[in-house]
């Protein structure tokens, strides 16, 4: 699958995570999604000082993206998103060495990366969600207690990461 033009790869990376846990949420007693990457996804235990390194390096990723047509071009054509979290890492380790040296420079690794970033997504899309009164309670599955409390207890600095996430064509 492509990624589209205004995201960069991990991004698109992170959405397709998303859009996983989204579709294989069980329903009201309905089965648990058996996918090992979706279930990492939705069992990564998230702290502050880890989303904080996930959302400097996306900022530093989607800056160098915005200022580098030739990168951006190369990683919107790159066709990774079908692949499991570990492949897609390797993929972009050796396809796209400046990205891997941000995350890297944040203290991350590339397959910690994308897994944090699809888990920062996730989490706080339903926490939003809940918050918006648009569910009453998290879907059995989608997101741990943990998490879900750490986002509510911070959800000011929360939100401030995910601004910071987003291609810098969408602020």
């Amino acid at each position: 699958m492509k990624l589209r033009g205004a995201l960069s790869l991990l991004t698109g990376v992170a959405m397709l995570a998303l859009a996983a846990a989204a579709n294989g949420a069980p329903l009201a007693g309905g089965p648990a999604n058996d996918n090992p990457d979706v279930v990492e996804v939705r069992h990564y235990a998230l702290t502050l000082d880890k989303a904080q390194k996930a959302a400097n390096a996306m900022q530093s990723i989607n800056q160098l993206t915005a200022s580098n047509a030739a990168l951006k071009a190369k990683m919107d054509a790159a066709t990774s998103g079908n692949l499991p979290i570990t492949q897609q890492a390797e993929y972009i380790d050796t396809n796209f060495p400046q990205v891997t040296a941000i995350i890297h420079a944040s203290g991350l690794a590339t397959r910690e990366f994308i897994v944090l970033t699809g888990a920062i997504i996730n989490d706080v899309g339903f926490v939003g969600m809940k918050m918006q009164g648009m569910i009453k309670a998290y879907p059995a599955g989608v997101i741990t207690p943990e998490n879900a409390a750490l986002i509510e207890k911070n959800w000011p600095a929360f939100q401030a990461l995910a601004g910071k996430m987003s291609p810098v064509s969408s602020r």
